[in-house]
């Protein structure tokens, strides 16, 4: 078992945060999930993943971001995600040694190259 704990940033109910929860945990890491909708992040939070993710951190696929107001799409980020914790690409993982946002086949290799143990 690995001792790293891993965070998560995301959704309960979010199939790929889920998915993510899972195969992290088979890989042997200690993962915290954090429901950003009932543990809102905090502005120096939004305003740190925006300088690790850059744009990349709003969904903008989101029914979320296509229902939203032009008005509201030229907001900051910071205060859009405030107020549309939803809005986040999610998974948003986060460790000591590496950060990744989504979940898909690469990042999934990516994780599971670091994990394993080099001789």
């Amino acid at each position: 078992m690995l001792n790293e704990t891993i965070k998560i940033l995301g959704l309960k109910n979010c199939d790929k945060c889920r998915e993510a929860q899972k195969k992290l945990n088979s890989l042997g890491y200690c993962v915290e999930l954090t429901d950003i909708r009932k543990n809102p992040i905090r502005p120096e939070q939004i305003k740190q993943l925006i300088s690790l993710f850059g744009g990349q951190i709003l969904n903008k696929r989101s029914t979320t971001y296509r229902s939203l107001t032009s008005f509201e799409k030229n907001s900051s980020l910071v205060q859009l995600i405030q107020k549309y914790p939803a809005l986040i690409k999610r998974p948003v993982i986060m460790s000591s040694k590496r950060n990744s946002i989504g979940w898909n086949s690469e990042i999934i290799e990516e994780w599971s190259r670091v994990s394993k143990p080099t001789y």
